[in-house]
């Protein structure tokens, strides 16, 4: 009988400890966050266990009050340490607060207690891939894929971690199973084109896994441009046209396009429509040197050299110093074309002086002088320092040394 009795008092007890849980516990359920708050304050006053500390933090932190939470969860976690529920929601509620750094500590700890926890390790990758350590990230995505090499979501950051830390067999084979199996995320085509792309021999790879993304997501805006950028970027205008066009056909009119659009007319021989497409950009950044030389560069294809001219000065003005030898070189061309030798020399000599590795200017200069007042001797001058300057790299040596021989023989006869 007292045997009976004491199980019916533990008995008692039990349900009297479930009961407060269960409380506390229809109260979130019910939504009745403030409430809970409250009944969970007044059972740790008397009895401050880690569950309690842990179910403030869950429900602080639904409130989003992630700071309060981040202390009641600590509470949680100093009660009892080996828990690796409490560790793993202390480091999402840094994580929301965008403390990426004391989310991946806290989530190391519990990765370290309960090692084949899958989740957790993803987790941690995760936070990892947001402090761009993507080596790191990609050692714990690799620790997952060795348990589990089938899993989509895993895959997808496995993926994406080796791409941004430069693993690029990695993040192909990576992809590529990812794209095999009809993947519906527009990122594992992007990614796996850029990927392709880095290597300049499998830039048609990084085409055809645009169009395999298109595929399945037919005219997607950042799968054209992909497409029509892989192209543009290996100067491939012809190519670049269609994608492009297709994507002017459905989307606005983002600069960046009009002009790699327009650029790709002038080099496909289009070059009224291609005035067409700069002169728009042209009226949103008049500054634009890029812009602006393929505007004079169209003029003077359709010989309206002053138009030329104007843009190509305009272009140089605005220009930084990487593109200005270009835009120098064809502004002499524009104003010989005009016979105004003496600024197109002037050209010349500008854009051999702000990058002197292209030789061939100096041909350019002395070609001009011959022109110039049938200035002799500068030309033959010109001509023996483009074959010294250029040496074996010469691609013009043939007609500068034809043209020596008979500089110097008009020369000879005119003493």
């Amino acid at each position: 009988m007292a045997l009976k009795s004491g199980l019916y008092t533990i008995l008692i007890l039990f349900m009297f400890v479930r009961t407060d849980a269960q409380e506390i516990d229809l109260l979130i359920l019910n939504r009745d966050d403030q409430q809970a708050l409250a009944r969970i304050d007044q059972l740790l006053e008397s009895e401050p266990t880690a569950e309690l500390y842990f179910k403030k933090g869950l429900v602080l932190k639904k409130l989003m009050n992630y700071e309060q939470a981040v202390l009641a969860l600590k509470a949680a976690t100093r009660t009892d340490s080996t828990e690796t529920v409490y560790l793993e929601e202390l480091a999402e509620t840094f994580a929301a607060l965008g403390n990426y750094t004391d989310a991946a500590l806290w989530l190391q700890r519990a990765a370290h207690l309960d090692p084949v926890n899958l989740p957790v390790k993803a987790k941690l990758g995760q936070c990892l891939v947001n402090l761009k350590k993507y080596d790191q990230a990609c050692e714990w995505y690799g620790q997952i894929w060795c348990r589990d090499s089938t899993n989509l979501y895993y895959n997808r950051y496995y993926a994406f971690a080796a791409y941004q830390a430069g693993k690029a067999d990695l993040a192909v084979k990576l992809y590529e199973q990812l794209v095999n199996r009809n993947s519906r995320d527009i990122n594992v085509y992007l990614n796996l084109a850029t990927v392709y792309a880095k290597r300049k021999e499998n830039m048609i790879k990084g085409v055809i896994a645009c169009r395999r993304g298109l595929n399945q997501f037919p005219d997607q805006p950042a799968l054209l441009l992909k497409w029509g950028d892989l192209y543009f970027q290996n100067k491939d205008y012809a190519n670049a046209q269609f994608p492009y066009e297709r994507y002017l056909a459905k989307n606005d009119s983002v600069y960046e396009v009009l002009r790699n659009y327009g650029i790709c007319l002038y080099h496909t021989d289009f070059e009224e429509p291609a005035l067409q497409m700069l002169n728009k950009c042209y009226r949103q950044n008049i500054n634009d040197p890029i812009v602006n030389f393929y505007i004079g560069a169209c003029y003077n294809k359709l010989k309206n050299f002053p138009e030329s001219i104007r843009f190509f000065e305009l272009a140089a003005a605005t220009a930084i110093p990487g593109f200005l030898s270009d835009i120098y070189h064809h502004l002499g061309q524009a104003y010989g074309q005009q016979r105004e030798f003496k600024k197109s020399i002037e050209a010349y000599q500008e854009a051999f002086r702000l990058d002197p590795s292209k030789v061939e200017l100096l041909l350019d200069i002395a070609t001009t002088y011959e022109e110039f007042d049938s200035n002799t001797t500068m030309a033959l001058n010109y001509y023996q320092i483009y074959l010294k300057e250029a040496g074996e790299k010469a691609t013009r040596a043939d007609y500068a040394l034809e043209r020596l021989k008979k500089l110097k023989e008009e020369l000879f006869f005119a003493k």
